[in-house]
């Protein structure tokens, strides 16, 4: 069975899914800004998930946690081909009209999941549909838009837009009410919160910032795919332990999190200098300590470092993190070309970098999520020529 589920063809339609992510922007009413587009938006919701489910097991309840990455993909698939843009409220006053179960979304989502993988898929990542976890990462998408929408609240609060959408937020996190955390993480002056709206500003800065990109990929958004990317390569190479494959999906959300404080430094350049690359993990680790870490209570402070590609205990993982996190990259890629560019650094400095590295033994990469590279690497080397 787990063939079936992990295919190129799969792949491939979880990548369009990530492009589609990308493309796709929020709060259209008061901005056209590409960075707030649902990319970045899946990866606020995955970290606020993270530390909402870690708050909810700290008060003694069971969290299956291997049933996030599968959500977080469910949701993904939803929001690009079911919800869109739709506020929720909007589509709750259509159904109550028609008389129409709010059911019948995840049974849409379930078809059309089949239509583009397979059954085996689909039953595979819907598998959170109705559970705990799904409650917990529904209340985390209702923080991660009030982070939003206190981001854009100069543009709101002339009109009274803000106060509005705030109130809608403000209900439907009431259904949510029993879920230890809720109410603190969703209280714009608590540090958690604080702390939401400082890690949402890697949504400012583009990973492709010196390059003619057609299609902004932000350091947060880029989050979200390395998770997804990490997953994948994680059940492929650890023979579907799904334990360690959703520890590499939380790895990979969190993995350049620590960019927050420093700002994104390229590759070559870390790789150019001799000891600058350990010098700037070093860094790294000092800044977490500093402006994370010391700022949460100390269970959330264990759980987050168990997640962070800084600590000493993950070292065994920085590999095939590295390969999530190119492979991640050559998606963004992709996305360039399929979108117009025809510049080759994307092909030769980036994919083709990376494919260097796994053919010298660097990097690797399991069977299908290799067959992912060359998919990648023969489109880009088709789009130059």
């Amino acid at each position: 069975m787990y063939n079936k589920i992990l295919d190129l063809e799969n792949l491939q339609a979880v990548n369009e899914v990530f492009k589609r992510l990308n493309i796709l922007r929020r709060w259209t009413s008061i901005t056209t800004d590409d960075k707030y587009n649902e990319l970045a938006k899946q990866a606020l919701n995955c970290i606020t998930a993270f530390m909402l489910a870690s708050e909810y097991e700290k008060q003694g309840n069971i969290v299956n946690w291997e049933r996030f990455p599968k959500i977080a993909i469910y949701r993904a698939f939803q929001k690009v081909y079911v919800y869109f843009d739709t506020p929720e409220h909007l589509i709750d006053e259509i159904c109550n009209l028609g008389n129409i179960n709010r059911d019948c979304f995840n049974m849409a989502t379930k078809e059309i999941i089949q239509e583009l993988t397979n059954d085996e898929f689909s039953d595979f990542i819907s598998e959170g549909i109705g559970t705990t976890e799904m409650e917990i990462y529904r209340a985390a998408t209702k923080i991660a838009t009030l982070i939003e929408l206190e981001e854009n609240s100069p543009l709101m609060k002339n009109n009274g837009e803000y106060r509005d959408k705030y109130s809608e937020i403000e209900n439907s996190l009431r259904n949510f009410s029993h879920i230890s955390g809720v109410s603190d993480f969703s209280d714009p002056t608590g540090e958690i919160f604080k702390l939401l709206l400082k890690i949402s500003k890697l949504r400012n800065q583009n990973r492709w910032a010196v390059q003619p990109y057609t299609i902004n990929c932000s350091v947060l958004g880029h989050l979200f795919d390395t998770g997804v990317l990490a997953y994948f390569i994680g059940l492929e190479h650890f023979e579907w332990n799904e334990k360690i494959s959703t520890k590499m999906f939380f790895m990979g959300i969190f993995h350049d999190l620590a960019e927050v404080w420093t700002s994104d430094v390229p590759s070559p350049i870390k790789d150019r200098i001799s000891g600058f690359r350990a010098a700037t993990e070093k860094y790294e680790s000092m800044v977490l300590n500093k402006n994370l870490y010391s700022r949460v209570p100390e269970f959330l402070a264990a759980k987050l470092r168990s997640v962070m590609f800084e600590e000493e205990a993950n070292s065994s993982f920085h590999g095939i993190m590295k390969s999530a996190d190119y492979l991640s990259a050559d998606s963004e890629c992709w996305r360039q070309y399929i979108s117009g560019s025809r510049d080759p650094y994307f092909l030769e400095s980036a994919i083709m970098g990376f494919d260097k590295k796994l053919k010298n033994g660097t990097y690797y990469l399991p069977e299908t999520c290799n067959q992912l590279h060359e998919y990648y690497m023969t489109y880009s080397q088709n789009a130059v020529k």
